[in-house]
C-alpha cells in the first residue's frame, strides 16, 4: 500500500511539471518559423514572442495565433501570428495585443481554484 502511494505521488508529479522556459523554434503551418518561449504548466499555457506577443496554438488552422482571454479561458483569436508584420496583422483582424499582467492573473486564478 505504501509502495503504491509513493508511485501515485510521483506519477501526479511528473505530469504537472512546467513548461520548458527555454527560447525554442516554432513552426506555422506555411512552414515559416520564429522564436518564442512556451510559458505556463498544466493549469494554463501559451507561447511569448521575443517582441512581446502572447500566443495559443490553434489545432484547426495549425498555426499559432494571438491570444485573447474569453471565458476566464486563454484561447487562439483566430489571427495568425507573422514575425514580419505583428503591428500590421494584429491591426488588420482587430486584435487588441494582451499583456503579461492579464495573463499572469488569470493563470494565478487557475492554479487556486484546481
Amino acid at each position: 500500500m505504501k509502495y503504491l502511494l509513493i508511485f501515485s505521488l510521483t506519477f501526479t508529479y511528473l505530469f504537472s511539471a512546467p513548461a520548458f522556459y527555454g527560447v525554442r523554434e516554432f513552426k506555422q503551418a506555411d512552414g515559416s518559423s520564429f522564436k518564442a518561449k512556451a510559458k505556463g504548466d498544466q493549469h494554463l499555457n501559451w507561447i511569448e514572442t521575443e517582441d512581446g506577443e502572447i500566443l495559443k496554438y490553434n489545432p484547426e488552422s495549425k498555426n499559432f495565433e494571438y491570444a485573447n482571454i474569453k471565458d476566464n479561458q486563454l484561447k487562439a483569436s483566430g489571427a495568425r501570428y507573422n514575425k514580419d508584420n505583428s503591428k500590421r496583422a494584429r491591426s488588420q483582424r482587430h486584435v487588441n495585443r494582451l499583456n503579461r499582467d492579464s495573463v499572469n492573473k488569470l493563470w494565478k486564478k487557475k492554479r487556486e481554484t484546481r
